[in-house]
């Protein structure tokens, strides 16, 4: 807000205060102590309250040009930029905590660079700690990220990643545009380019009898108003190299995994992230069931 906005603000204020004090039969005399008290609160250099004249006077006299004011006007503006001087602070401390550098992650020895090297979008890909591990149970080989996700799986079209909805919503801890956080984890950008199988809740375009695109979700959401609308980050764009039918298996909360090449390709709208992930040349996979 500029000087001269606030200046006819102030004036007005007062204009109407004075307004006030002529409807309810207030006098400027100081032996009102209602009208000294207001006086007071909004200029304590005033011996009383403006009468509706002085009030008036006052607020035509102010100007833009000038910027003079009464001593009332001075302080009451003086509060008003001092109070946007606060909050002008406080913004740029929220900004500056939300834009904070993050602790670097503690690589172990045997970390792999797997994804470093990938170029995503205006997005700079942050080292994590990736380290390959042996599953106990079944002895299979896989990646153990950041000491929370398990990452399965080559990467290949015989030996798909395979990974949880846990670690791809993960993103959103550090890529978030309208907050000028634009940090894609390791454990996300090592997916980029490769073949990925996941299961999820599908979603198809209303209307239409057979489609080449769907969304793929964490979560069961109808296209509509039931269940729980995706977000960028638990949601995937299918593009499929032959057409899925709709009805049968394909109702509207079919459960199903999908297997295609994985890419990160933020689109974003006016800096809001709208979406995040793509699945290119992808096929149905039989046999999926929900995980109860």
């Amino acid at each position: 807000m500029n000087g001269t906005r606030i200046i006819w603000i102030v004036g007005a204020g007062l204009a109407g205060f004075a307004v006030v004090l002529a409807l309810t039969g207030n006098d400027s005399s100081p032996a009102q102590p209602a009208g000294s008290a207001a006086a007071v609160a909004m200029n304590t250099e005033a011996p009383s309250a403006p009468s509706a004249a002085t009030g008036a006077a006052t607020a035509a006299t102010v100007s833009s040009s000038t910027g003079a004011a009464n001593p009332a006007t001075s302080a009451t503006t003086t509060g008003a930029i001092a109070g946007a001087a606060a909050g002008a602070t406080a913004g740029a401390a929220t900004e500056t905590t939300a834009g904070a550098e993050k602790p670097p992650i503690v690589r172990a020895a045997d970390a792999v660079d797997l994804g470093l090297d990938q170029t995503i979008h205006d997005a700079k890909v942050v080292p994590g700690n990736i380290v390959p591990k042996k599953d106990a149970k079944t002895g299979e080989m896989l990646l153990y990220a950041d000491g929370k996700y398990e990452i399965r799986g080559l990467g290949t079209p015989e030996s798909p990643y395979r990974v949880s909805w846990e670690c791809l919503a993960s993103a959103s801890e550090s890529y978030m545009p309208r907050l000028q956080e634009r940090e894609i984890p390791q454990r996300i950008a090592l997916l980029h380019g490769k073949v990925l199988e996941i299961d999820g809740y599908q979603a198809f375009p209303l209307m239409v009898s057979e489609t080449k695109e769907l969304i793929v979700m964490l979560n069961q959401w109808d296209g509509c108003c039931i269940g729980v609308p995706p977000t960028p980050y638990d949601a995937i764009e299918v593009k499929l190299l032959e057409p899925a039918k709709r009805g049968g298996r394909h109702a509207a909360f079919n459960f199903g995994g999908v297997r295609g090449t994985f890419r990160v390709d933020p689109y974003l709208v006016e800096n809001w992230l709208v979406g995040l992930y793509i699945l290119d040349g992808a096929r149905m996979v039989e046999g999926a069931k929900p995980e109860l």
